[in-house]
């Protein structure tokens, strides 16, 4: 949360740009909707803690 008036500007220009930056990507078709790139990273990072996990409790050698 901000409360200053210069961080709520800065986060409304980053926020623009974010915004920007997506309708870009999806004009290129680059990926297919908003949502791609968060699901992409979350399904990677998910994936990755669980493998690090495995390894650390089982011995497990992660097949990447």
């Amino acid at each position: 949360m901000v409360r200053t008036t210069e961080a709520i500007v800065t986060h409304f220009w980053c926020s623009l740009r974010a915004f920007t930056q997506l309708e870009l990507m999806r004009a290129s078709e680059l990926i297919e909707n908003w949502y791609q790139p968060q699901r992409e990273l979350s399904l990677k990072i998910a994936r990755d803690f669980i493998l690090f996990h495995l390894e650390q409790k089982l011995g497990l050698a992660a097949n990447t």
